[in-house]
C-alpha cells in the first residue's frame, strides 16, 4: 500500500526546547552591555522585578582597598581593539523577510544607569574577525587552512559564500601553483562543511535555505527538528508564501503541530551574519575581574557592573488574594518572566565564571611573565573539561572580558592553536608572535632581521616554525620586511 506523504513524528524522549532555555542561550550570548539594557528593560516592564538593594549594601561594604588595588588596569598592557571592515554584498531571496520579521545586531548603545566604574571604548568585532580566530584555533591541516581562508574571505556580511566551489578551487590553485599543490572542488567542499560548523551557526552557507538546515542539523533531540528539515528541503517556497493551508493538508497536520512547527523554523536566523554587523565603538564592561592575593590568583564576577535582581514579594502575596481571574493570570506570567531572567542570568554569571577560572588556570603564566608564556588552548579542551558543548563556550567568551593586573582582556584573547615544539610542549601562536616582535625590537636598525634569521635565532630556543609562517606572524603584527625595515631606519637616521 502507497504511504501518504506526511511529516514523520517519531515517539521518546526529546529535549524541548523552552522558552526559559532559548533565553539562557540569549542572555549568554550578550555582551555586558547588552544584559544591563536587558536588564534595564525588565525592570521597566514587569512590575515583579526589583533591584536587591540590600545585596548591593552588602557588597559595598565588603569592598576592599585591596580588591580596588588589584582591579587597576596597566594601561600599557592594554589589548589594542581595532575596527576590522566587513564585506559587503547584498545577497538571499528578501521575501524570506516576511516569514521572520527584521533580524538585526542586538547591540544597543543606549546608556545605562548601572555601568562599571572603570569603562573602555573598543570597536565592535566583525563577522570576518570571529570566523577568522575560529579558523586560528582550529585542528586544520596547512592546505586546510589556505582553503578555509578563501573561504572566510568570501563570506559576505549576511553569512553567506559569494563564489561557486569551482571558482574558489580556481582561485586557491593559483596560490598554490608554485607549490606544485593542486586542490579540486572535493576538497573546497569538505573543508567548507567544517567552516560550516563555526559560531554562529548556519554561517558559510550558498543560500537561506542551506544556512536553516544547518541550523536544524546543529539542534539535538529537539521535537519537530526532522520535520522542519523535510519542510525546507521539500517545499521551501511554501513557506516563503505563507501557503500554511498546503503545508497542513500536504503533511497531514492540525493546527496545534503546524503551529509548533513554524515556531520552530522562526526561532532560526535566516542570515547569521547580520549579529555582526559594524555599529559605532561601544563601552567595553568587564564581565570577570582577576586579583592577586598571598594564595594565587582569584577570579570574580564583576558584580558591579549589572544590579542585582529579585522577586517583589508584596506582588507574590498580593497574587493569592486577587480574585480576578485576567489580573490574577497576568500577574503569575509575569512572575514566571521575573523568576526565568534571574535563572537565566544566574546561569551566564556560573558559566562565565566556570569558564573564566579555567582559562586563569591555564594561562598563569601569561598573567606572570607576559604574552610569551602564552599556553595552548582550543575551544574543545574547555568543553571537554567543564562538560559543555563548544558552541557553549564559543557564546561564553565572544564579547566577554576580563579585568586583570595585566589589562582589559577578550576571553577569546587566551585561546591559540599549538604552532611548534617549545620544550616538551606546544608553543602557542601568541606566544611565538612575542618572540618574534622580541627580536625585532633588539635588531640593529642597520641589519634588521630577515625572516630566515628569524627562524633560525627561534631555533636556537627551542621553537621551530616554518619561514612562511614567520612571515604571517610578522605581518600580523604590521611589521615590515627587513628590506623595507632597513629602508625605513635609513631614513630615520
Amino acid at each position: 500500500m502507497a504511504l501518504m506523504p506526511g511529516l514523520q513524528l517519531n515517539v521518546g524522549q526529546q529535549l524541548k526546547l523552552t522558552p526559559q532555555l532559548q533565553q539562557s542561550i540569549k542572555i549568554l550570548q550578550y555582551s555586558a552591555l547588552e544584559v544591563q539594557q536587558t536588564i534595564e528593560t525588565a525592570l521597566e516592564s514587569n512590575f515583579m522585578l526589583e533591584i536587591d538593594e540590600e545585596d548591593l549594601r552588602n557588597d559595598e561594604e565588603q569592598a576592599s582597598p585591596e580588591a580596588q588595588e588589584a582591579s587597576t588596569i596597566n594601561e600599557d598592557s592594554e589589548v589594542n581593539l581595532e575596527n576590522q571592515n566587513t564585506i559587503e554584498d547584498p545577497h538571499v531571496d528578501m521575501s524570506w523577510d516576511e516569514v521572520y520579521g527584521d533580524y538585526k545586531s542586538t547591540s544597543s548603545h543606549s546608556d545605562s544607569e548601572y555601568s562599571a566604574p572603570e569603562t573602555y571604548t573598543a570597536a565592535s568585532e566583525s563577522l570576518y574577525d570571529h570566523l577568522q580566530w575560529q579558523l586560528d584555533i582550529a585542528p586544520f591541516t596547512d592546505i586546510e587552512r589556505v582553503i578555509a581562508s578563501y573561504i572566510i574571505d568570501d563570506i559576505n556580511e549576511e553569512g553567506f559564500i559569494t563564489s561557486t566551489l569551482d571558482e574558489l578551487a580556481l582561485y586557491i590553485n593559483e596560490e598554490l601553483s608554485d607549490d606544485g599543490i593542486m586542490i579540486n572542488v572535493a576538497d573546497v567542499n569538505n573543508v567548507l562543511a567544517k567552516v560550516q560548523q563555526f559560531e554562529p551557526t548556519g554561517i558559510g552557507a550558498r543560500d537561506i535555505r542551506e544556512s536553516l538546515l544547518l541550523q536544524l542539523q546543529s539542534m539535538k533531540q529537539v521535537p519537530y527538528v526532522v520535520s522542519a528539515k523535510q519542510l525546507i528541503e521539500e517545499n521551501f517556497d511554501w513557506l516563503t508564501y505563507h501557503d500554511h493551508k498546503r503545508i497542513k493538508k500536504f503533511y497531514g497536520l492540525n493546527e496545534e503541530e503546524l503551529i509548533t512547527l513554524l515556531k520552530l523554523i522562526q526561532s532560526l536566523n535566516p542570515r547569521p551574519g547580520r549579529m555582526f554587523a559594524d555599529t559605532e565603538s561601544s563601552i567595553v564592561v568587564p564581565d570577570l575581574r582577576l586579583r592577586r592575593t598571598k594564595s594565587g590568583f582569584i577570579v570574580d564576577l564583576n558584580q558591579n557592573a549589572f544590579p542585582r535582581l529579585t522577586v517583589n514579594s508584596a506582588y507574590i502575596s498580593l497574587a493569592e488574594k486577587v480574585k480576578d481571574v485576567d489580573q490574577s493570570r497576568k500577574i503569575k506570567e509575569q512572575l514566571i518572566d521575573a523568576k526565568g531572567l534571574i535563572k537565566s542570568l544566574q546561569s551566564r554569571g556560573e558559566t562565565l565564571l566556570k569558564v573564566g577560572e579555567f582559562i586563569v588556570e591555564r594561562q598563569k603564566g601569561f598573567f606572570e611573565e607576559g604574552e610569551k608564556a602564552m599556553q595552548t588552548l582550543v575551544l574543545r579542551e574547555v568543553a571537554e573539561h567543564l562538560g559543555l558543548h563548544e558552541s557553549t563556550i564559543s557564546r561564553a567568551t565572544n564579547q566577554k572580558y576580563i579585568q586583570t593586573p595585566r589589562g582589559t582582556f577578550e576571553l577569546k584573547y587566551f585561546f591559540s592553536t599549538g604552532v611548534s615544539q617549545y620544550g616538551a610542549s606546544d608553543q602557542s601562536s601568541t606566544a611565538i608572535k612575542a618572540h618574534i616582535k622580541n627580536l625585532i625590537d633588539g635588531e640593529d636598525p642597520k641589519k634588521p632581521l630577515s625572516d630566515s634569521k628569524l627562524m633560525q635565532l627561534l631555533e636556537e630556543q627551542d621553537i621551530t616554525v616554518a619561514r612562511r609562517t614567520i612571515a604571517k606572524y610578522r605581518e600580523a603584527l604590521n611589521i615590515p620586511s627587513s628590506s623595507d625595515r632597513k629602508k625605513l631606519n635609513q631614513f630615520k637616521l
